[in-house]
């Protein structure tokens, strides 16, 4: 292995530069594109070059190759933030994304920590086993954001692995007092918790870990509620104004509605992937494009999957139930795409 986790990398085939992640089976690695930051890619050692102009090596390091070469530092986790407002937040979740290897299998999930309500907050995190400590954190998480913790391999269930989460709310009035929770992860309990993990829009395997907040004044309450009654009986008054929706008209008109989703018009070197890691490319892609089309203000996409054995239109169409911004799709007969294609409308 010429590689490590943190190192800069150019892929052979397409000249796209960005930094190892993971370190796979079977000679292969996890690369995320510095292009797309949120895109993550396995890739075939072979097929990748060190970036040495991202990576200056002195002619002494050369001559030694892999003697005095310093370490590469791993790549900052990354911080998605929510495109929309989530209507119904469960709280702060863990969620363990599959990372499937070359021939399907997981053996690796990514983990997330997902913060789906309008409050801040400065949390401390373990997640270990009786063997070790796998992830340890200390870091601020804002609202609705799903923060990278690191990964979690599939023989660390057998471990006994638990979770410990503490965290103080950031307020106009300085923090609150800390809230904390520790589980055990079980095999079983594991394996039946996949669920569509907001934020992130992909299948995970998800757990609630805190969920309340703030203890409830019963004066406070008493007076909001009479609060509430007085509102109601005032008459409502009429508005003629409309939500309005900023968008780039520029870049909207710039915007093609249609992706091709099939491997080859994504990228290049695809022919060693599996069927595992195409589908999750594709959907990748699938969910940048849609994310870009609500961001543009978008009415209407055409998402090009062709018929074959209809894996892809029905991962497509599970991913699509979960997004709040989605209207409604259909896969109908298209002039122009025939039933290869589904329609979401925004």
């Amino acid at each position: 292995m010429l590689y490590a986790i943190g190192t800069k990398v150019r892929l052979r085939f397409t000249g796209e530069r960005g930094t190892i992640t993971g370190i796979l089976d079977e000679g292969m690695l996890q690369v995320r594109l510095d292009d797309d930051p949120d895109f993550e890619i396995p890739t075939f050692e072979q097929d990748l070059t060190r970036d040495e102009a991202a990576e200056p090596v002195s002619a002494a390091a050369k001559f030694m190759q892999g003697k005095y070469e310093k370490k590469p530092e791993a790549p900052p986790a990354r911080r998605l933030q929510s495109q929309y407002k989530i209507l119904t937040p469960r709280g702060l979740q863990l969620a363990f994304e599959p990372m499937p290897g070359r021939d399907g299998s997981v053996s690796r999930y990514k983990v997330w920590l997902l913060n789906d309500t309008l409050h801040e907050f400065l949390m401390e995190f373990d997640l270990f086993t009786n063997a070790r400590d796998i992830i340890v954190a200390d870091d601020k998480i804002p609202a609705s954001t799903a923060l990278e913790m690191g990964d979690f391999l599939s023989d660390d269930l057998n471990d006994a692995p638990e979770v410990f989460l503490r965290v103080k709310r950031i307020t106009t009035a300085g923090l609150d007092g800390p809230l904390e929770h520790t589980f055990k992860i079980k095999p079983k309990q594991f394996f039946n918790s996949l669920l569509m993990a907001p934020i992130l829009n992909v299948l995970a395997y998800q757990f609630v870990v805190i969920d309340k907040f703030e203890r409830e004044d019963k004066n406070e309450v008493s007076d909001l509620r009479a609060f509430a009654k007085q509102q109601v009986r005032k008459p409502k008054r009429e508005s003629n104004s409309k939500p309005y929706k900023a968008f780039d008209p520029e870049a909207l008109a710039n915007f093609n509605s249609e992706i091709d989703l099939h491997i080859h018009s994504l990228m290049n070197g695809f022919a060693r992937l599996d069927k595992g890691e195409i589908l999750r490319i594709q959907l990748q892609h699938c969910q940048r494009f849609v994310d870009k089309a609500v961001r543009l203000g978008a009415p209407r996409v055409f998402l090009i999957h062709g018929v074959g054995e209809g894996k892809l239109k029905d991962a497509i169409s599970e991913q699509l139930r979960g997004n709040p911004n989605v209207v409604k799709f259909k896969n109908e007969y298209h002039h122009k795409y025939g039933y290869g294609a589904t329609e979401v409308v925004f």
